[in-house]
């Protein structure tokens, strides 16, 4: 457990005054006490300055402190504090503080956006990916953004009710996919389910609600299809090099754009990596036709390929990478519109992926468990922790079937 004396400024009240809280952690969990409220600029290196009641109130931070810290001992010892959360941990803490000590507040800490910051840090504190951790920030500022528009002041969990979130998700739609909106939904159930387990609320108003989803369009290709994109007579611009990129992550089993990105040397014949999305190791076979493309477009400075060499960052590359592969097959005309048609309108880089996969079981006849292991996911079939299975060579197998049969038409089946 730790304990610290800091100013959350995050959300100030109408006068400008922020609350000085002290912050309790335990495995990942916060909990907050608060002390009182001060300005920003009365807060300077731990200590309360240029207030009237100065003295009084560093005081008082000094025997809040005291006290915590002498409540947070005792309790170890008399082990109340095990399987305890950080909040659990402030709520106990709180019931047992001398209310006598002046200027010191014992409200709990109810309010929604000040607990989802708390989320954040608990979501952070536990390791999540950070690109996890993005998205419920994203859907914070969208929530702030609809707060704005609708003229909430401050937002409690008791505000959000059903008409609530309806209005919200309908603010969403004017400017994002149905998806979208019902990802911001899920990460503000989550929130709440983590308020509700930390005491906070008991308000929960998803309990009758259906968070909609839509089925994405399916961005997989058949071999076929895949062969009239590579085998096009006539690549323009720099259509050449997204081809060959795109080739390079099927070739990879479809290797995501970020790991393609970050990828090093080949060692061995194989590249060996450890996946941005989760963190465990991975290994690929390199064949002759990923060989060829590495070599052409090499990277420096221990780069596989030269992606960050030509871009600010990986995802400005894989979206104009994207972009390019679906104009393959259109004629530009300078001053004009493209004519013609696209070979594959809807590709993505995401494409190389779902592609492999789809061909593998649908074309090929791979069995499910080996291209789950190929794809890197974990296998849900409990006897296959006990089985000595080369699923290396098995998956190698695999992706060898899968390009003789995109590249050259040569199928073995099993």
């Amino acid at each position: 457990m730790k304990s610290k004396v800091y100013l959350d400024n995050r959300h100030p009240d109408k006068k400008g005054l922020a609350t000085l809280k002290i912050k309790i952690t335990k495995r990942g969990t916060v909990g907050m006490i608060s002390l009182f409220k001060i300005l920003p600029s009365q807060w300077k290196d731990g200590i309360v300055i240029d207030h009237p009641n100065a003295k009084i109130l560093n005081s008082t931070i000094k025997v809040r402190v005291g006290e915590v810290e002498r409540l947070l001992l005792e309790l170890s010892f008399a082990g109340e504090l095990v399987g305890k959360t950080g909040t659990e941990i402030c709520n106990i803490i709180r019931s047992r503080l001398n209310p006598e000590l002046p200027s010191v507040s014992n409200e709990t800490d109810n309010e929604f956006f000040s607990y989802y910051d708390t989320f954040l840090d608990t979501k952070q504190a536990e390791g999540k990916r950070p690109g996890t951790v993005k998205l419920y920030k994203d859907t914070l500022v969208k929530i702030k953004d609809f707060c704005k528009e609708n003229n909430y002041a401050s937002l409690c969990f008791a505000d959000i009710n059903k008409s609530w979130i309806c209005a919200f998700e309908a603010f969403c739609l004017r400017s994002q996919k149905q998806n979208t909106a019902s990802r911001h939904l899920r990460d503000i159930r989550a929130v709440f389910n983590s308020a509700i387990d930390e005491n906070i609320t008991t308000n929960y108003p998803f309990r009758k609600l259906k968070i909609k989803k839509e089925e994405t369009k399916d961005k997989s290709f058949t071999a076929a299809e895949l062969r009239s994109l590579f085998n096009y007579p006539c690549y323009e611009g720099g259509q050449q090099e997204a081809v060959d990129m795109f080739k390079l992550m099927f070739c990879l089993i479809g290797i995501n754009s970020v790991d393609l990105a970050n990828a090093t040397e080949v060692e061995r014949g194989r590249l060996n990596y450890t996946r941005a999305k989760t963190h465990k190791p991975y290994s690929i076979k390199i064949e002759p036709e990923a060989l060829r493309i590495i070599e052409q477009y090499k990277g420096k400075e221990g780069h596989l390929v030269r992606i960050l060499e030509t871009s600010q960052n990986y995802k400005t590359y894989f979206n104009r990478m994207g972009k390019t592969l679906r104009k393959v097959g259109l004629t530009r005309i300078p001053g004009k519109k493209n004519i013609g048609k696209a070979i594959l309108p809807d590709i993505c880089t995401g494409s190389a992926r779902t592609s492999w996969s789809t061909i593998a079981q649908e074309e090929l006849d791979i069995p499910r468990e080996i291209i789950a292991a190929a794809l890197g996911h974990h296998t849900v079939d409990v006897t296959s922790t006990y089985l000595r299975t080369d699923w290396r060579k098995k998956v190698d197998d695999a992706n060898r079937k899968v390009i003789d049969w995109v590249f050259y038409k040569k199928a073995t089946k099993k």
